[in-house]
């Protein structure tokens, strides 16, 4: 399935690169190999960012930016269950979520019509792989006890893996994705304006699969407690298959 979409895509640059590559508008503009550049800043549920976009063809432009998620900080409670050596108990861990993310993405605008500013946009993002960074630490003097005398059998659970504690009673972790992600979506709006400012809207979905949770170092940790997870970083695992991406841009043809 990925084979026939990325080839599919191919195709439709291909041959809108060949299509009418110097084609001129009403305003005598063209819009032809690499003889614009734009600049733009954006808005978007991927945060703030930057691009510069060149036209290829009056129905294709190539763009590349970054979008930075700004450090946004929420909290969570998360039951921690123990169950060792005969001892059954539940403990509540507040943990800490920070959103900060940065990624970089080349895409492609297609133009089905010349005169259009409607556009089908593909491409890809890449980096920024963290989604949420979580960190939390316990003081209550029983779980401690419990975290260094069963510290490989006591953890916080993210859905269906588990986040170790350290001798001190802090926990670090971030849920991550793939660090190339396919993206797809469709607009209004020239990215090289055929006046000197344009303004676009983007609306469409990145990839990434299922996200899992990583420790401090890295690694990937398997479910060590048949609890179920009830907080707001196991609905992030479950449920964030695919990343929505609604995208306000501001553009400027420098010339």
């Amino acid at each position: 399935m990925k084979t026939k979409f990325f080839s599919l895509v191919c195709a439709l640059l291909l041959g809108a690169a060949f299509t009418s590559v110097s084609a001129q508008s009403d305003n005598g503009v063209k819009m032809g190999l690499f003889n614009h550049l734009s600049v733009g800043v954006s808005a978007s549920t991927l945060g703030y960012g930057f691009d510069i976009a060149m036209p290829v063809s009056p129905y294709l432009t190539l763009r590349g930016g970054v979008d930075i998620m700004p450090s946004i900080t929420f909290n969570t409670d998360v039951d921690v269950d123990v169950d060792v050596a005969g001892y059954s108990n539940s403990y509540s861990v507040n943990i800490e979520g920070d959103t900060k993310r940065t990624q970089t993405y080349v895409l492609a605008n297609i133009y089905p019509f010349k005169r259009s500013s409607f556009f089908l946009s593909a491409g890809a993002y890449f980096g920024g792989a963290k989604v949420v960074g979580a960190k939390g630490q316990t003081d209550d003097p029983q779980l401690l006890n419990l975290i260094n005398n069963y510290q490989d059998q006591i953890g916080v659970v993210i859905g269906d893996y588990t986040l170790p504690f350290d001798k001190d009673g802090s926990v670090t972790g971030s849920i991550e994705v793939k660090k190339v992600r396919p993206y797809v979506g469709l607009g209004f709006g020239r990215s090289v304006p055929y006046r000197r400012i344009g303004f676009a809207f983007e609306l469409g979905v990145q990839f990434h699969g299922t996200p899992q949770v990583k420790d401090k170092n890295g690694s990937i940790n398997d479910l060590i407690s048949a609890s179920e997870a009830d907080d707001d970083f196991s609905e992030i695992v479950d449920k964030l298959k695919a990343y929505p991406v609604l995208k306000f841009r501001l553009t400027g043809r420098i010339f």
